[in-house]
């Protein structure tokens, strides 16, 4: 058997497919098992290897990226004696095919928390002192990536490890300038506290200036990690420093990473240092002239008001925020981002502030010509009305939600006006709603497409949970009566829709059941059997038998099928 599964191995490998050769990989760890440990090392491993460094020439990349996840899943066989092994994932390392080189790192990480304090300082130390030290820069790329896991255990090469790192650091080759500055981060978490101030300190205060603004990017992401590390005056002695100057990085790109990095940065360093330096660059980037820096602060902003005081979201944020909404030349998603931060920001400043201070912004959003800002407007409506209450909703707000629940093309803004009367009725109750909002909502039964239409039909079931059969009774059987009779099929099919979500008696459905039953047009017979099961389910409606059966001998057969099953 043993020979017989290493012959099958060898054969796949030689196939022209490279799926085949793929998928024989992926069986390696069951190949090995099937072997043996002895013969794994004795056989499988040199044939492995012999593929590795003869065949490079001519593999294709997805083998080779397959071998470097599978030795992985072998290392068990050699854990007493993984030499040939982690050879092996060395020389897939310093290929220049980035898949490849970065699997056989991950593999190299995965096993090292297994190799003996022995094989740390015997193998895997000496392997990313030579990676780091080979004129293949890819070689020393892969080499950033192993100091993480090769220190903690290093012992007197403690010294060297970290002189090696911060070389690379600095060299050069923009790519592993690169490749370090992504890892320094997780470096610093397994050095000596020492090390971080008199070390990584220095390596980011260059990095922050590298000619390389891609290098300066990522020094956010790792400034971050290292933030963490540290006290808070430590943090306000030596980090704050590097971030003033990125947050003020001639490159709109690094602007923009550092307003996406915004709410990370500020809990790393905490909150004192945020309100004294942080928001001040936050608020020069809601200043900025890059649409993009913007959007990216605001979204920031939404998430970070719980970092800020009341104090300095009043006298920062909001001046900043009304600026943006006051700029007339200010693309739409700029705006539209800022509908959403006016939207999030009412919970944090109380109901005054809201009134006075957010509620000029909403109008002036609403009003916006671009229909994806009033979107996003309209759709935060209820979030202030939560905090401001009934006054929000006033004469001329209501006017414009009339328009544009009835009058706009744009259906999704007539939809989301629907949705928000609901939302805001939770908040300010059926007074509110039957005075300054009913009509407004009720405009869905008419509208002519039928995505409004279903979705005013959902949030009338939410509605009528809120307001009780009261009002149902008063206000919303009444307005259906009156509008079933119009010539339009398509109304009279949303009345009967509407009645499903409602606790009529037997009396109240029978008028309009019965001109639903002789309705000229089919469908509008079709759904009200359909209602009639519905309705039927939840209440006795013997009473209407009759209906149905009369149904049940229509002209239109999906009539008589649907009337059948209603009756069932």
């Amino acid at each position: 058997m043993e020979p017989n599964a290493l012959d099958l191995f060898k054969e796949e490998m030689l196939s022209d497919e490279t799926y085949i050769k793929v998928n024989c990989i992926h069986r390696l760890k069951t190949i090995a098992t099937v072997m043996g440990p002895d013969a794994v090392r004795i056989h499988l491993l040199p044939y492995l290897s012999s593929i590795i460094n003869i065949g490079l020439l001519h593999e294709e990349e997805e083998v080779l990226f397959a071998l470097a996840e599978a030795l992985g899943s072998i290392f068990p066989f050699f854990q007493n004696n993984p030499a040939s092994l982690i050879s092996s994932l060395e020389t897939l390392a310093s290929l220049d095919e980035t898949v490849v080189r970065e699997q056989a790192v991950r593999t190299l990480n995965s096993i090292s928390s297994s190799l003996s304090d022995a094989d740390v300082s015997n193998l895997l130390i000496p392997i990313v002192l030579k990676l780091a030290g080979a004129e293949n820069f890819s070689a020393r790329i892969s080499a950033c990536s192993l100091f993480t896991a090769a220190y903690p255990r290093a012992g007197a090469l403690k010294e060297k490890l970290r002189s090696k790192f911060f070389e690379l650091s600095h060299e050069d080759t923009p790519m592993v300038r690169r490749a370090a500055v992504i890892e320094v981060g997780r470096f610093a978490k397994v050095i000596e506290k020492n090390f971080v101030l008199s070390d990584v300190i220095p390596d980011f205060k260059l990095l922050a200036q590298d000619e390389q603004e891609q290098v300066r990017i990522l020094c956010l992401d790792s400034l971050i990690d290292v933030a963490k590390l540290l006290t808070k005056d430590e943090n306000k002695l030596h980090v704050l420093p590097i971030v003033l100057v990125l947050g003020d990085d001639k490159s709109w790109k690094v602007r923009y990473h550092f307003a996406i990095k915004y709410h990370s940065l500020a809990e790393a360093l905490g909150k004192d240092i945020n309100e004294s330096s942080l928001v001040q660059i936050i608020v020069q980037l809601l200043k900025d002239n890059e649409a993009d820096v913007k959007c990216a602060a605001l979204k920031s902003v939404q998430s970070s008001y719980s970092v800020f005081t009341k104090e300095r979201i009043q006298s920062l944020l909001i001046p900043a925020i009304d600026a943006i909404v006051q700029d007339a030349s200010l693309p739409p998603k700029v705006k539209n981002n800022c509908a959403e931060a006016i939207s999030e920001m009412a919970n944090y400043v109380g109901k005054d502030t809201s009134s006075s201070r957010l509620t000029p912004m909403v109008m002036s959003l609403i009003n916006e010509e671009n229909y994806e800002v009033k979107l996003s407007m309209i759709k935060g409506l209820h979030k202030l009305a939560e905090v401001i209450g009934a006054e929000i909703i006033s004469p001329n707000l209501c006017s414009i939600l009339n328009t544009l629940s009835k009058d706009v093309p744009q259906w999704r803004i007539r939809e989301a006006v629907i949705i928000a009367c609901v939302d805001i009725t939770k908040f300010l109750g059926d007074e509110i709603f039957t005075r300054s909002l009913q009509d407004i909502f009720f405009n869905f039964l008419t509208d002519t497409v039928s995505e409004v239409r279903l979705t005013g039909i959902i949030k009338l079931g939410e509605l009528v949970r809120i307001l009780g059969d009261d009002w149902v009774n008063a206000e919303l059987y009444p307005k259906l009566q009156d509008i079933y009779h119009q010539k339009n099929s398509v109304i009279r099919i949303t009345v009967l829709h509407a009645l499903a979500k409602l606790n009529l008696t037997v009396d109240q459905l029978s008028t309009m059941v019965y001109f639903a039953a002789k309705d000229n047009v089919a469908n509008v017979r079709l759904v009200l059997c359909k209602v009639m099961k519905e309705i039927g389910a939840k209440n006795d409606i013997s009473g209407l038998k009759n209906v149905l059966q009369e149904l049940c001998k229509d002209t239109d057969k999906d009539v008589r099928y649907f009337a059948l099953a209603a009756l069932r």
